[in-house]
């Protein structure tokens, strides 16, 4: 087993590569803290798992976030894996519908042959590009530095952070996810470079189209257009993404750091 005894906290576990990680690190001997805005839904997505701890915690809020990490230190004194995954696409509904009648247009404009161009720029409020940051971002940030005292008592550890091809290939959309997960991968470098002493590598995922509950809040006539449009024309599971990130938490990865690795079908090469 490749992470047999070891303590991974995954933030998002309720669905997703979360959730998806947490049954493969599971199986590879971890001892699984999963956390989740909603108590009733990692509930019903994992507690058939041995060796698992589930708490309600958000990671937007530093206090929750704080609160929660000191549970883990009561209860187990150390912490061997950070997995920050958990994230949101859209603030709000009327974002997210949006975004989707942006897409079929878009799709419908290259049908014909015409032009069609979005206006996301403007019509992101502040509210919204606070919220999405707040998450991705600020989330991001509260579990490092909350885990980080935890993986410095250890001397050794691994931090893997979800981030996203669209912070690599720029896709037309609104401008607060990209710039979210892309803000993730400068936080990752510049904290694997300070965290090396201790031996405690921090890397990046950056997954293109994955089968996920986010993904699929969008109509099939637009996921369908987007896994078109890869190399490898498919989606992703979140099974498959979560090998990635097993191969980050264990020590056949043990001289990578600060790098971004990207399954993304080919989206970006």
């Amino acid at each position: 087993m490749k992470l047999k005894g070891k303590i991974a906290f995954i933030t998002g576990a309720a669905s997703g590569i979360g959730a998806a990680t947490a049954r493969t690190f599971a199986q590879e001997g971890a001892i699984i803290i999963g956390t989740d805005l909603s108590l009733e839904k990692l509930q019903s997505s994992l507690s058939d798992l041995e060796n698992v701890l589930l708490l309600s915690m958000d990671v937007s809020d530093s206090q929750s976030v704080n609160h929660t990490f000191k549970q883990v230190e009561e209860k187990f004194g150390k912490l061997d894996i950070l997995i920050n995954a958990a994230g949101i696409n859209a603030p709000t509904k009327d974002a997210n519908d949006r975004l989707t009648q942006a897409n079929i247009n878009a799709f419908n404009a290259a049908k014909t042959g015409s032009s069609f161009s979005p206006d996301f720029i403007e019509s992101t409020t502040d509210e919204e590009f606070k919220k999405v940051l707040s998450v991705n971002l600020m989330g991001t940030f509260f579990c490092i530095r909350a885990a980080t005292p935890l993986l410095k008592k250890n001397q050794q550890g691994s931090i893997i952070n979800i981030s996203s091809v669209a912070a690599l290939v720029g896709p037309p959309m609104p401008l607060y996810y990209p710039a979210s997960k892309a803000a993730v991968l400068g936080m990752t470098k510049s904290a694997a470079r300070e965290l090396a002493p201790y031996h405690i590598r921090v890397n990046a995922v950056a997954p293109g189209a994955v089968d996920t509950p986010f993904f699929n809040e969008q109509p099939t006539e637009v996921t369908e257009k987007i896994i078109q449009m890869q190399p490898l024309a498919r989606a992703a599971t979140p099974d498959e993404i979560s090998k990635t990130l097993l191969f980050l938490a264990s020590e056949d990865s043990a001289y990578y750091t600060g790098q971004t690795i990207s399954p993304c079908g080919g989206v970006y090469m």
